[in-house]
């Protein structure tokens, strides 16, 4: 543990070093608009001339559609290449270490309870308090973290999240008792609020399909880091036992057995900070970007010049980026059920209403559809040019209904296909079924989050970005705390059920991608036909 706190330490001297960052200069002006209330208060900028005029970035649009001459426009005007490797370097490792340290911990939890005690009765209970906690932890710290990186700059709040979040995730390696490792993932959760921080990097950054691309790239780096982390939390807890001729000599492992586990994500998180402090130049707030974008001499600017607290929270009295935060919240909600209920009935018994499959049947049917998830990267940016950011996210959530029925409705072909009246063909089909309905579901739901945010961050001007992004990510974790709670709900009233039982929990999941997708085509904005 102290050498956690000298690593905070180290970071918390370094935050204090004075270094321009160069690419909060691209941030897009503003134009004036009657229609916009957060508009109104900002002074009138002086006419520029026509050569001027045909350098700026469009104007900030609500939820504008990413049509083809929009996004060309965009991004001739945006000009370079982008954002450079080493920021999406950062962006990729500080976005797959937190996945690793939020889902690592799940195929050992139960096992890691029984250590602490806890009854067989109460098992559930305490680690679905466990899990939930890093949740509520990160809906409650989120916007606060948010806004230290508007006063203090990006790089230094994201480097002391970073090793906070390393110092949490060795505390909870070491924890004692089920007290201390709860506190542990308290601070974990709290410091989740750097994602927030890198999707307000990501849209000050980049513009038109860009932004799609670099969103997609968060999304990318969350599902490697799905993929990896049960695998590490699996292979590696209680290596003792596991790998006795390795680790049953070594006196730590064996009085830790989930220290393991816990090391490789630090050194993932370590490799996380690294690539953050290099990447990173120390940034301004993000009222200073107008005076960067206006060739200011220097970013640093008075405090009383940047923009103030009611006006970086002008959207909460804006209907447009309330219901694209709140789409995005349930597209949360809707990935965390899918999670639970989909394992559920790939094990259930075909008694059960379920596919009856062993682990490795359901090991090599995950991951075959996982192309799913990297298939869809690249078809984004030509489908928002095409269709329009939000036609597009409406669309993905409004075929999520039919797909996630398909999934009991091939449990029950399943075991049709093992009765003596069924042909072979039918048999031989159902195994390429699941996993073309599996891939499907993981392609509309990378197609959601990506978009999701790009519709969060087009709603808003650059001086609320931060703050938008740590409202959506708080709005997101409470609806993964609650999740958990509603599905498991869902699964046991089903269980009851004599017919049918297992379509219930999909047709819920089902019904609120519906919602989801109308709550999208509700989203007001200037140019979508």
């Amino acid at each position: 543990m102290s050498l956690g706190l000298r690593l905070v330490g180290v970071v918390c001297a370094v935050s204090l070093l004075d270094v321009q960052h160069p690419l909060v200069s691209r941030a897009a002006s503003i134009g004036p608009s009657a229609r916009r209330p957060w508009l109104r208060a900002a002074p009138r900028a002086p006419r520029a001339p026509p050569a001027a005029l045909a350098r700026r970035a469009p104007p900030a649009r609500a939820c504008a559609r990413l049509s083809g001459a929009a996004a060309a426009a965009e991004n001739a005007a945006e000009g370079g290449e982008g954002m450079p490797f080493s920021a999406r370097a950062c962006v990729f490792a500080v976005q797959f270490s937190e996945a690793v340290q939020s889902m690592m911990i799940f195929p050992f939890l139960p096992f890691m309870m029984e250590g602490f005690g806890v009854p067989p009765a109460q098992l559930g209970v305490a680690a679905g308090a466990l899990s939930s906690s890093y949740c509520f932890a990160s809906f409650i710290a989120t916007p606060i973290v948010s806004s230290l990186s508007d006063t203090v700059g990006v790089r230094q709040t994201m480097l002391f999240t970073i090793a906070v979040g390393l110092c949490s995730t060795f505390a909870f390696g070491m924890a004692p008792s089920y007290r201390l490792a709860l506190v542990a993932r308290i601070v974990a959760g709290s410091m989740n609020g750097n994602i927030s921080i890198l999707k307000a990097f990501i849209a000050r950054t980049t513009s038109g399909t860009r932004r799609v691309k670099a969103f997609g790239l968060l999304t990318l780096a969350f599902g490697c880091g799905a993929v990896i982390a049960p695998a590490t939390g699996g292979l590696l807890a209680r290596p003792a036992a596991l790998y006795p001729a390795t680790f049953g000599r070594l006196p730590l492992f064996r009085a830790q057995p989930y220290l393991l586990p816990c090391l490789v994500c630090m050194a993932v998180q370590f490799a996380a900070l690294l690539t953050a402090y290099v990447a990173l130049p120390r940034t301004p707030a993000a009222g200073d970007a107008r005076a960067a974008a206006a060739g200011a001499a220097t970013p640093e600017v008075p405090p009383a010049a940047r923009a103030g607290l009611r006006e970086r929270l002008a959207f909460l009295r804006e209907r447009a980026p309330l219901l694209a935060c709140g789409a995005y919240a349930l597209d949360c909600f809707i990935n965390v059920l899918y999670d639970l209920a989909v394992p559920l009935l790939l094990k259930s018994a075909l008694c059960d209403g379920g596919l009856g499959l062993s682990m490795r049947e359901i090991g090599c049917v995950l991951s075959a559809a996982s192309i799913g998830l990297f298939g869809s990267l690249p078809l984004q940016a030509p489908l928002t040019q095409r269709v329009g950011t939000r036609r597009s996210l409406a669309w993905a959530n409004f075929l999520l209904l039919p797909v996630f029925l398909l999934l009991p409705a091939l449990a029950l072909l399943r075991r049709y296909s093992l009765s003596p009246a069924a042909s072979p063909a039918v048999a031989a089909i159902v195994f390429p079924a699941l996993v073309v309905t599996l891939a499907l579901i993981n392609c509309f739901g990378t197609l959601g989050f990506t978009l999701g945010n790009v519709l969060v961050n087009s709603s808003v001007p650059p001086s609320q970005l931060a703050m938008i992004n740590g409202f959506s990510q708080s709005l997101s974790a409470l609806a993964r705390g609650f999740a958990p709670i509603v599905g498991g709900l869902i699964v046991s009233i089903s269980a009851h059920m004599r017919v049918g039982g297992q379509f219930v929990v999909f047709a819920f999941m089902g019904l609120v991608a519906l919602l989801a997708g109308a709550v999208v085509k509700s989203v007001p904005q200037a140019d979508d036909a």
